[in-house]
């Protein structure tokens, strides 16, 4: 019996043993487990709020673009309109150089009303409207003194010289000041002392080499050109011939001829009769013979009077002559030449 419980003891420590080992072992598997469950738990969340972090930013540069855009001045009407403005003149612009290619030219503003009359003046009444036309001569030597006279606040007509070296300078700054721009042709005179200059025509040309000259010459000035008058030119101008083929080019470009009148046998008028052209001719003094203000003040009241008896008056003065006096003289006389009624304007408006 002592060896039976004996033996029970030992059956029962043994289980005991294995059943003991069987839990620890049982528990020692399942803490790896749970361990990988708590590391991949700490793993995600980490993902989870670098999502969060990267969606902030994203939510704060839009909150930031809106915030730039409300805090951004907005645009007048007047600025939106001007845009709109400015885009239609471009395509437009567009549309006619793609029709027709012009040299751009940028305008300048001259003063359209002139300043109260003094009365300083002793300016007569004008009658019916009397018309005053100032043609000043010999443009192309100095584009500044040609700007005095083409920023004058009325309509006045300037004549440029061929193949000066302020030539083409002139032409663009008359164009750019919505003035009235002729050619200045030089032409022979009976004193064959003096020189009339580049581009001048002479009485041994032959008619195609007149035309050709003329051509020349007024395609250095441009398209802008509206009439032609002459240089001297007393020997040509006294020739039908030769002056019939200056008038001929005339009547084909379209641009009108004024007759300077430098000398009294002149046949511009006989070649106009057989060519049914009608043609300017200088009917009044030349206002800058004498260089002082008072000698072309008094030069302007007898173009006044020959206006008011003719009813119109071409007068010429010279750019460079008088420019010292002249244009301020002009610019002074404007208000009170137009209470009086005279109209200011170019042969080619007439």
């Amino acid at each position: 019996m002592h060896k039976v419980g004996l033996l029970l003891s030992v059956i029962f420590l043994v289980s005991t043993i294995f059943i003991a080992f069987s839990v620890l072992s049982t528990a020692s598997k399942k803490k790896p487990e749970q361990s990988q469950s708590q590391a991949v738990t700490s793993v995600q969340q980490p993902k989870q709020n670098e999502s969060k972090q990267v969606s902030k930013p994203k939510q704060n540069k839009q909150q930031n673009k809106v915030q730039a855009q409300a805090a951004a001045p907005k645009k007048s009407s007047a600025t939106t309109a001007n845009s709109s403005s400015k885009s239609n003149s471009s395509s437009l612009s567009q549309n006619q150089s793609s029709a027709k290619p012009a040299p751009a030219v940028v305008a300048v503003a001259r003063p359209d009303t002139p300043e109260k009359p003094s009365a300083k003046f002793n300016i007569p009444k004008a009658k019916n409207n009397a018309k005053l036309v100032i043609v000043i001569d010999d443009a192309g030597l100095s584009a500044e003194n040609c700007r005095k006279y083409a920023e004058l606040p009325f309509p006045i007509t300037i004549a440029v010289l061929p193949g000066l070296r302020e030539t083409k300078a002139c032409a663009k700054l008359i164009q750019q000041y919505g003035q009235e721009m002729i050619l200045h042709q030089p032409m022979q005179s009976l004193n064959h002392n003096l020189d009339p200059g580049p581009g001048k025509i002479t009485v041994d040309m032959s008619t195609y080499e007149i035309a050709q000259t003329v051509k020349q010459n007024l395609d250095e000035l441009g398209p802008y050109v509206k009439g032609l008058n002459n240089h001297e030119g007393s020997e040509v101008t006294a020739n039908v011939i030769k002056i019939g083929t200056v008038l001929d080019v005339c009547q084909e470009r379209g641009i009108y001829f004024l007759d300077s009148r430098t000398t009294a046998a002149t046949q511009a008028p006989q070649a106009a009769l057989e060519r049914d052209m009608t043609i300017f001719e200088k009917s009044g003094p030349y206002i800058d013979n004498e260089i002082s203000r008072d000698a072309m003040l008094n030069q302007i009241y007898k173009s006044l009077d020959a206006a008011n008896k003719n009813g119109s008056a071409i007068v010429i003065g010279h750019v460079d002559k008088s420019v010292k006096i002249l244009p301020a003289l002009l610019s002074e006389m404007y208000a009170e030449l137009k209470q009086a009624g005279y109209v200011l304007t170019t042969p080619g408006r007439m």
